[in-house]
């Protein structure tokens, strides 16, 4: 599902995922508001196949990082798709569990709450850089 309220910017699509509630779709949103184009999965199988049916410039994922299912799916998305930048949130952050996310997985990571233009203020960033294949 798209959401485009405002003139979409010159950027790639971005996936947002949350597995484990509502929050995806309110991203999505406020996403959509700050002219990024913004589809959502609340399952990982939803990420994964809107992954294989759509190339995407960035990925967020909403995650529980005590979980190792979570876990698994963004390790599952970068698999599937490597020169997606992913960024992860969390409203809890271990920082044993933090390292593994970002050294195995993710290239960014925001514990929530976090204010809307540090994450988009990532996206633009990520956007301008071209992915090493």
């Amino acid at each position: 599902m798209s959401y485009t309220n405002t003139p979409v910017l010159n950027y790639l699509p971005t996936l947002v995922v949350d597995a484990n509630g509502p929050a995806a779709t309110q991203l999505a949103e406020q996403l959509s508001r700050s002219g990024f184009s913004a589809d959502t999965a609340i399952t990982c199988s939803g990420a994964q196949a809107a992954a294989r049916a759509r190339h995407y410039g960035s990925l967020v994922f909403i995650a529980d990082v005590n979980q190792p299912a979570d876990l698994a799916c963004v390790a599952a998305l970068r698999k599937r798709s490597p020169r997606t930048w992913i960024i992860v949130i969390s409203s809890t952050a271990p920082s044993e569990a933090q390292k593994r996310v970002l050294r195995n997985d993710a290239d960014a990571f925001l514990i929530a709450p976090f204010a809307m233009k540090d994450l988009t203020s990532r996206l633009m960033a990520f956007s301008l850089r071209s992915r090493p294949p």
